[in-house]
């Protein structure tokens, strides 16, 4: 069982942000992390620049034979491109996390999530049964903070499979490897 999980890998569908979004992301983040940091005895850690994102379906754990059905669901979406406005950074008290959310997600996110759904189940894989609640998280282990205004415009125009876990990490600590790419 246990040579069975290694041989796994973990897999989810996002939004990676363009440089313009990253840079405003973080720029928040970094202000809202400071007071963030010192509101409590345990300290809070931001989320690592390169791995910003906005996970579209979480794929979770599968056998890396199943990649190329994966990857066969995200060919066969067809969307356009839009744009995301980030207009909040909220605590998430359960989890502990400061995200970045967007006040009005347009219809056009729910319609690429929902592609997405859809294609993977040809791949046995089944969507998560939770609401979808587009966010970046932008600090973990957060304490309590209140809710700040944000303006981040992103105009999304692709959207790409990711890897989390494993051994792999990015040269500079990150945690996410880009798998692959599609256009809107």
């Amino acid at each position: 069982m246990k040579d069975q999980r290694k041989s796994r890998i973990r897999l989810f569908f996002a939004l990676w942000p363009d440089e313009p979004a990253r840079r405003a992301l973080l720029d928040a983040r970094d202000t809202v992390f400071g007071v963030a940091n010192q509101l409590g005895p345990r300290p809070a850690r931001a989320t690592h620049h390169d791995d910003l994102h906005v996970t579209l379906v979480f794929i979770g754990d599968v056998d890396p034979a199943l990649v190329s059905c994966v990857e066969s669901a995200a060919g066969d979406v067809n969307a356009a491109p839009f744009d995301l406005r980030f207009t909040r950074i909220a605590t998430w008290r359960r989890q502990r996390l400061l995200a970045a959310e967007p006040d009005e997600p347009p219809d056009a996110l729910f319609d690429l999530v929902g592609q997405l759904q859809q294609n993977l189940l040809a791949c046995g894989i089944t969507p998560e049964s939770r609401r979808y609640c587009p966010h970046v998280t932008l600090v973990r282990r957060a304490e309590l903070a209140d809710a700040s205004a944000l303006d981040v415009r992103w105009s999304v125009q692709d959207f790409v499979l990711a890897r989390s876990g494993g051994r792999w990490r990015g040269a500079d600590g990150g945690g996410y490897r880009v798998l692959r790419r599609w256009l809107l």
